[in-house]
């Protein structure tokens, strides 16, 4: 009696950890948490506590500039364009400019918060920040914020906001500057991902297949 007793508990103890590894997979299939989960071409559907529905998101392209005068004039740019730009236009050591080409196409999607009067206007800087999957603080990690957005302007609320009614489609790109890192050591380009948060370590990350030694 103790032996069958012994084995009936083993194998409920399989049953629930087989179990237990089935939840874990399914409640994680909509959550990729890995830096190669989405490929630059690969549309993934972004849906956050910002909005209702879905919008699907295309990274279309990554590109590394460094030469300045390839970069939209100084006046787009947010903030940054001093930190990271010498004042005859050329590009401080250590510095680059990270161009995404993005395709935004409304599923269904409409603003929980109508910060604006209008629930189909959306900010670009929600969508998507750029992270180092080197450098984190505590669980998460820390983002580059945007600082170019080549809709600029054309949404009065707010520079980063674009409009996009329920099955339309827009294109448009984001930009980065990205220096050395923190502690002041030169950057590995090949570890910057687009993150679909700010930072936040169970994200989806897109792999930019970005490096150190490519210019393009």
């Amino acid at each position: 009696m103790n032996m069958k007793w012994l084995k009936t508990l083993l194998l409920s103890a399989l049953c629930l950890a087989f179990l237990a590894g089935c939840a874990r997979g399914a409640s994680d299939g909509g959550k990729k948490g890995t830096s190669s989960d989405i490929q630059l071409g690969d549309s993934f559907e972004e849906s956050n506590s910002l909005a209702e529905g879905s919008l699907q998101v295309t990274v279309k392209s990554a590109e590394r500039i460094t030469d300045v005068s390839e970069l939209p004039p100084q006046e787009l740019f947010f903030e940054n364009y001093d930190h990271h730009v010498l004042s005859d236009g050329t590009m401080k050591e250590g510095s680059s400019f990270i161009l995404l080409k993005l395709e935004v196409k409304s599923l269904d999607a409409a603003a929980k918060l109508d910060r604006y009067n209008d629930p189909y206007v959306f900010r670009a800087d929600d969508l998507l920040t750029l992270i180092d999957l080197t450098e984190k603080q505590g669980k998460n990690y820390y983002y580059i914020p945007v600082d170019y957005f080549s809709l600029y302007g054309q949404e009065s609320e707010h520079s980063l906001a674009f409009r996009l009614s329920p099955g339309e489609t827009v294109e448009f790109e984001v930009g980065y500057f990205v220096g050395k890192k923190r502690d002041g050591s030169e950057r590995d380009l090949s570890q910057l991902r687009a993150c679909t948060t700010s930072g936040n370590a169970n994200s989806d990350f897109v792999d930019l297949n970005l490096g150190e030694d490519r210019d393009d």
